[in-house]
């Protein structure tokens, strides 16, 4: 993921955490910092286990422990329990949540179980079916203030929690250093200066 990539990430959570889009990035980056350093210190305190059973699931399906970290490892979902218990308006927080019931409702009906009873293949093939009916991923102000008002299905669940693991995956200091190989902070920019 470039620089652009993860500003882009960014932007479509500035709807769920408010002020975070008038962030410049490397400020956007240093409260990502902020939120991992607090959940790693933190007990869950909004998700249940069952909903952080989901989350996790999910986020490992989704960016898996191979060569690189994995989702587990880097603690995306500590990071989302913070986020959502600290960051995210109570209406957020709520649409989330409904989210997550949403998709263990549709592997309820598909495959007679909540989402972390069903096989490893029935998962990924309801996380393909989801992703591939995914919202327009910037919608204009008025198309998101229609979207807030309607129930929240399956795939508007997915979408929140893939914006989610992304923001959490790719603002963890291992991914920052080892993959996107760049500093937490950057360092000071010193023009014109000779070499």
């Amino acid at each position: 993921m470039d620089r652009r990539e993860f500003l882009e990430a960014i932007a479509g959570i500035s709807a769920l955490v408010p002020g975070l889009s008038l962030l410049p990035g490397s400020d956007q980056q240093a409260f990502a910092q902020g939120v991992h350093a607090r959940a790693k210190a933190a007990n869950l305190r909004t998700l249940s286990p069952q909903q952080n059973g989901t989350v996790t699931c999910i986020a490992e399906i989704l960016l898996p422990q191979t060569d690189t970290v994995g989702a587990t490892a880097v603690g995306v979902n500590r990071f989302i329990d913070q986020l959502l218990t600290e960051s995210m308006p109570e209406a957020s927080r709520h649409r989330f949540l409904e989210g997550l019931a949403a998709i263990n409702a549709r592997s309820q009906f598909l495959y007679g179980a909540p989402f972390m009873a069903v096989r490893r293949e029935e998962q990924e093939s309801l996380m393909r079916a989801l992703d591939v009916h995914l919202p327009e991923p910037h919608p204009t102000p008025a198309e998101a203030a229609a979207l807030a008002k309607e129930p929240i299905t399956a795939e508007g669940g997915f979408a929140l929690l893939k914006q989610l693991v992304v923001l959490a995956y790719f603002t963890s200091e291992p991914v920052a250093r080892e993959l996107i190989r760049a500093p937490i902070i950057p360092g000071r920019y010193d023009g014109c200066v000779p070499v």
